[in-house]
């Protein structure tokens, strides 16, 4: 009886740790006025786009880009410092911008010749790009200077929710997976997610958002964990350098964070 009670009581107690939240402690709030609030690297330097103007805050000065030819901005990838990486949809056209927002270089798919439709970019190694090309509907590798596909990835027949990556691995979240990809192609991971509306990754760490909550996922895990936060509308969210920011439509909130809890 004595050996129940003590298999309960422990039992109860891993279950309310399994229920435990990842912490967050709040660093401050600052105004901010954003259509997209497009994330903080790890200089400290914010940006976000307003009106389709992508706007670039250091501590000594102020930069902003922008270009009236090629209609919405619909993504701004700030990965490599030196080369933030813009992606026009609407007029299949990625802009390359120096770390002053000076253009590096344009590429426009119309022109290219492995011509097809991208629905999403970032980047990847050796000033390539990772692309999705909706037409075929695979993850692809491209190379600018070259103007050729790399590799291609087994067709993926599901809606494309949202894209992350770094320079050697990119990962695709549809309605119902999470799936990693190397830099030739090859699928590794595939995570059961579903409902899950956009994620970012973070030094072996997934966070996803549902709703109006924020989860971490270690990779390799199954469940993900909530993140504890105050009431927040969730429009936009990165982190850099263990700190969690959150931009709720008039404010930029800021959150240390430690993802590395057992």
């Amino acid at each position: 009886m004595k050996n129940l009670l003590y298999i309960l009581i422990i039992s109860s107690c891993c279950l309310l740790k399994a229920q435990e939240g990842i912490e967050a402690k709040l660093i401050e709030n600052i105004p901010l006025k954003a259509d997209v609030f497009v994330g903080v690297n790890m200089f400290d330097e914010l940006f976000y786009v307003k009106n389709d103007v992508l706007f670039k805050q250091t501590k000594l000065e102020n930069h902003t880009y922008q270009n009236n030819l090629y209609g919405s901005l619909n993504s701004v990838d700030i990965l490599n410092s030196l080369a933030s990486t813009l992606f026009y949809k609407n007029f299949n056209i990625v802009i390359q911008l120096d770390r002053r927002l000076g253009e590096i270089s344009k590429i426009d798919f119309n022109q290219s010749n492995n011509f097809s439709t991208i629905s999403h970019v970032s980047t990847a190694s050796n000033k390539r790009l990772w692309i999705f090309n909706s037409d075929t509907q695979q993850l692809q590798v491209y190379n600018p200077k070259q103007d050729i596909v790399e590799v291609s990835s087994q067709s993926i027949q599901d809606v494309i929710v949202d894209f992350y990556s770094n320079y050697n691995f990119c990962w695709v979240l549809t309605k119902t997976k999470l799936l990693q990809y190397n830099i030739y192609g090859n699928q590794l991971n595939s995570y059961s997610l579903e409902g899950y509306d956009a994620f970012i990754y973070y030094k072996d760490y997934f966070i996803l958002k549902k709703d109006t909550q924020l989860y971490s996922l270690a990779v390799g895990d199954e469940t993900p964990k909530l993140i504890a936060l105050p009431k927040l509308f969730i429009k936009d969210f990165s982190v850099t350098n263990e700190t969690l920011y959150i931009y709720s439509g008039n404010e930029l909130h800021s959150f240390k964070i430690n993802l590395n809890i057992e």
